[in-house]
C-alpha cells in the first residue's frame, strides 16, 4: 500500500495569492541586495578615482584604473536601476520614470548587443501608469534583447515612442516599440520581438482592464489607461 498522498489541487485564487506572496519576497530580497551592494560599490568607485588621480597619465596603471572605474560605474547604473524598480512598486509612477528604469536596468544588455535606444515620450511623459506596466515593459525590453541576440546585424535601433490616443478609447495612451537591425552602410530592417516574450506579456496582461498589447505592422504597442491620481 502506497503512503503517497496527492496534494489537493489549488484554486485559481490560491495560486494568485501564492504568486503575489512570492513576488513580495523577491522584491524585498532585491531591495536588501541593492541596498547592501550600494555602499561597498560607492567605496570602490571613490578608491578607484583616487588611484586614477595618483597614476601617471598614459601609464598601464592609469589605463587599468580607468577601465576599473568604468566597470564600477556601469555596475552602479545597474544597481540604481534595480533599486528604482523596488521603490516604484508602491510609490508614484509615471511613464518617464518607468522608461528611465527600463533603460538603466537593461543598460548592459543594450551595450552588449549593440542596441541603440531612441526615446520620445512626447505628451505622455508625465502620465501616471498602472502598477504592472513596468513589468510588462521590462519584459518587452528582454524580448528586444533576445531578438537582437538571435540575429547577426552589427547594430540595432530600438525606438520607444509615446502616443496619446483619443481619450474615448478607454486606453488613451500607448508605448510603441520598434526594433530594426542595421548592416554596414545599409538601411534598417524591421525585426520582430521574441515570440516567447510576447506570449509572456500576454499572460502578464491577462484579465487586466487597464492595459493591452497589440502588434501593429512592424511595431508592438503597449496601450494603457492612466492610473487615477491618489488622494
Amino acid at each position: 500500500m502506497s503512503d503517497h498522498v496527492e496534494s489537493p489541487s489549488l484554486t485559481s485564487e490560491q495560486r494568485a495569492h501564492q504568486a503575489e506572496a512570492q513576488r513580495e519576497v523577491l522584491l524585498e530580497a532585491l531591495e536588501i541586495f541593492t541596498h547592501d551592494l550600494s555602499n561597498p560599490l560607492q567605496s570602490l568607485i571613490v578608491l578607484t578615482e583616487l588611484a586614477l588621480d595618483d597614476a601617471l597619465p598614459d601609464s598601464e596603471e592609469h589605463e587599468r584604473c580607468r577601465q576599473s572605474l568604468e566597470a564600477a560605474e556601469r555596475m552602479r547604473t545597474l544597481v540604481q536601476g534595480l533599486a528604482g524598480l523596488t521603490r516604484s512598486i508602491d510609490g508614484p509612477r509615471n511613464t518617464g520614470a518607468v522608461v528611465d528604469r527600463f533603460i538603466s536596468v537593461l543598460s548592459r544588455r543594450w551595450e552588449r548587443h549593440s542596441v541603440r535606444l531612441s526615446i520620445d515620450l512626447g505628451p505622455i511623459e508625465r502620465a501616471p501608469t498602472p502598477p504592472n506596466l513596468e513589468t510588462v515593459l521590462l519584459n518587452l525590453g528582454l524580448a528586444a534583447v533576445v531578438a537582437a541576440a538571435d540575429r547577426s546585424h552589427p547594430r540595432y535601433d530600438l525606438s520607444v515612442r509615446g502616443i496619446a490616443h483619443d481619450p474615448e478609447s478607454g486606453r488613451p495612451y500607448a508605448l510603441e516599440l520598434t526594433l530594426a537591425g542595421h548592416n554596414a552602410g545599409g538601411s534598417g530592417v524591421p525585426i520582430g520581438l521574441s515570440p516567447t516574450h510576447l506570449h509572456r506579456a500576454a499572460r502578464l496582461l491577462d484579465g487586466n482592464p487597464a492595459m493591452s498589447l497589440r502588434e501593429d505592422a512592424e511595431a508592438v504597442l503597449l496601450e494603457f489607461a492612466p492610473e487615477p491620481r491618489r488622494q
